[in-house]
């Protein structure tokens, strides 16, 4: 699959039995939301899985208005309930979400620096 924000292309990877779709170019992932449940309890998945850097990331968190990479239809553009600076893509079809790298790890621990981003970033457009 090629990946909606770069020139690189969705390839599976697999750690410590959780799968995701992950970038070949800006490292983003791309997978059901149960799996970032799931990756949240494993150990070191954020340095392994989430391998790209966070600077890039967030160049691509700018570009929202994107297509599914499996669907091809229109991902809403989300925030997670938690942490409102995450931006996320998630697809109405069939559910599956897209996360620019460094967005994982940024999931899995909630910080009090994470409320100064809430604020910083402010709300999605």
């Amino acid at each position: 699959m090629q990946c909606p924000k770069c020139p690189g292309s969705l390839e599976s990877y697999t750690f410590n039995s959780v799968t995701v779709d992950r970038c070949t170019g800006c490292y983003a992932l791309f997978c059901h939301p149960d799996t970032i449940e799931r990756m949240k309890g494993v150990w070191l998945a954020e340095a392994v899985v989430d391998m790209g850097d966070p600077e890039v990331g967030a160049k691509y968190d700018k570009i929202g208005d994107i297509k599914c990479p499996e669907c091809h239809v229109k991902m809403e553009k989300i925030v997670d309930a938690q942490q409102p600076h995450i931006w996320i893509e998630a697809c109405p079809s069939c559910a599956k979400i897209f996360l620019d790298a460094g967005e994982f790890t940024d999931l899995k621990y909630n910080t009090m620096v994470d409320r100064y981003r809430d604020w910083l970033k402010g709300a999605r457009a």
